[in-house]
């Protein structure tokens, strides 16, 4: 029992014992007034007591938090948390309760329990805020005591705004707004105004659970887009974006992003044909976008090179354009661009490039797209699966070459079967050959060939030449494959390497069948099979 207790008790009985003297020698008046004033004095000591109990208690418990934990480490390292500490002189700690929370007046849950003087919280969730609570308990002289002590705000990688945005319009009348996409965050807000510095609203909350369907750049740089559709036409909007991530039903937002902003413009139009029926012209055709007050033409030498303005129209009743004094044998790739007059100046439609060369002949550089369309109408590479299926690609024609007879060179024409797709090129590659100042001789020529539905030889589809077959051979190695021999200083049928021949059709895209180990002199293919 507390020592100043006893002293009340004490006290107490004293008062009692000295007023029943007075009342046995005073009477009962001075008794009473006695008892009062020992009473009152009583009172003041009980108060007193309890004053002390109660400070003395806080004063205890203020030296006992004196044995709380001292934060000597608490920083980042990689997508770890670490936390050290020390105990004040003379203490010893059995354990340590470890708890978090993501705000200081939040609710803490129960983390880890240690009992050295550090601890490492692991893959914490990037973007979320930190603060750890530490309850540490140890025994002294008056039993087991716990004191707790905090650690301060700590965060993994905050989410940075996104970066890299872009805006533009499209059909539908709609903006796509894309940004550099990031691993971080679960997902994006997208705020949308009509005026830079005006309220943002929320328009849309933009998952990030897809991250194997977004496209990538040539950085190998990933992005995600958004797109608004029905807009008012002519109107400029502003958009901004932020990401966020979610820890245990908490969201936490980044930064937001720079504004972007653009303007909605009409729906585009696209090229119908665009075809090459006469040298050195080209015809595009193009639908008509009842919205235009007319359209710009376009036309580029490479797919997805810088386009060139050609013509502009100025009703939306014109859909073609002839394009003349070209260049044989180069490609050349159109769009078409609608536009409405607006305000004073002019919405312009989106643009899509015509996905197909046009050009009367075939070329040296003719990407793959542009051969497969040419010979087969499509993009990709297309075995016939019968010779009268293949015959149906098929054109005849006639070609006129040197030949030899004795020191002496003579004409001789040739009939050949060839792809349809290529038959002009190949006349005016034959013309070109016949006009060279080599006049080199040709006593055989084999194009088309149906060698059975499992042949992978471009005869099949008339797209390769065998020239002179028997004096430029196929060689695998040391073993002859067909043909005799090949001498081309000996042999006046013998192909060299590097001769005007095979200059001018290697200038229409034929390839010789040169192939590591396996070298077929008499051999020229459109797709170098």
């Amino acid at each position: 029992m507390h020592f100043s207790l006893i002293f009340a008790l004490l006290w107490f009985f004293y008062v009692i014992m000295k007023s029943y003297r007075i009342y046995m020698k005073k009477g009962e008046y001075k008794l009473k007034k006695q008892i009062f004033r020992n009473l009152c004095r009583f009172l003041v000591f009980i108060l007193m007591f309890s004053c002390f109990f109660v400070f003395g208690k806080k004063v205890s418990a203020n030296e006992n938090q004196n044995a709380a934990p001292i934060i000597t480490y608490y920083r980042l390292n990689g997508n770890d948390i670490t936390i050290q500490w020390n105990a004040p002189d003379g203490v010893s700690y059995s354990k340590v309760d470890i708890y978090s929370a993501t705000s200081p007046n939040g609710s803490y849950r129960y983390e880890n329990t240690v009992s050295g003087n550090s601890y490492t919280n692991t893959y914490v969730a990037k973007g979320v805020p930190y603060y750890y609570k530490l309850e540490a308990s140890y025994e002294d002289n008056e039993g087991y005591k716990t004191v707790t002590t905090y650690a301060g705000k700590c965060i993994i990688n905050p989410l940075p705004a996104p970066s890299s945005l872009e805006a533009s319009t499209g059909n539908s009348h709609s903006i796509t707004v894309k940004w550099k996409a990031s691993d971080d965050c679960d997902g994006y807000q997208i705020y949308r105004s009509v005026s830079p510095d005006r309220n943002y609203e929320l328009v849309q909350t933009v998952s990030n659970e897809s991250r194997s369907s977004r496209w990538y750049d040539d950085d190998d740089e990933s992005f995600q887009t958004y797109t608004q559709k029905n807009l008012e036409l002519g109107k400029i909007y502003y958009y901004k974006i932020r990401p966020y991530t979610t820890y245990i039903d908490e969201t936490f937002y980044g930064d937001f992003s720079n504004y972007i902003s653009c303007q909605v413009t009409i729906n585009g139009t696209k090229v119908k044909s665009a075809s090459s029926k006469k040298k050195k012209i080209n015809t595009i055709t193009w639908a008509k976008n009842d919205e235009a007050d007319g359209y710009i033409v376009y036309y580029s030498k490479k797919e997805d090179g810088n386009y060139t303005k050609l013509k502009t129209f100025t009703s939306r009743n014109n859909l073609s354009y002839t394009h003349t004094k070209l260049t044989n044998g180069t490609a050349y790739y159109y769009k078409i661009q609608a536009y409405k007059n607006f305000n004073g100046g002019k919405l312009y439609g989106p643009t899509t490039p015509y996905l197909k060369y046009c050009d009367y002949y075939s070329y040296a550089d003719e990407s793959y797209e542009s051969r497969c369309r040419r010979a087969f109408g499509k993009s990709y590479y297309a075995d016939y699966k019968s010779a009268k299926q293949a015959k149906k690609h098929m054109k005849t024609i006639t070609v006129k070459v040197w030949d030899k007879k004795g020191k002496k060179k003579y004409t001789r024409k040739f009939r050949i079967t060839v792809n349809k797709g290529l038959a002009p090129s190949i006349k005016e590659m034959f013309k070109e050959i016949y006009k060279s100042k080599e006049r080199f001789p040709i006593h055989e020529i084999g194009c088309y060939s149906w060698r059975g539905k499992n042949s992978s030889s471009e005869h099949c589809e008339g797209l390769a030449f065998d020239i002179n077959s028997n004096e430029n051979y196929m060689i695998q190695g040391k073993k002859v494959l067909a043909g005799s021999f090949w001498k081309p200083k000996k042999n006046r049928y013998s192909i060299p390497l590097n001769c005007k021949l095979v200059k001018i059709l290697e200038k229409y895209g034929f390839h010789r069948g040169l192939w590591g180990s396996r070298r077929d002199y008499m051999h020229f293919s459109y797709f170098g099979g």
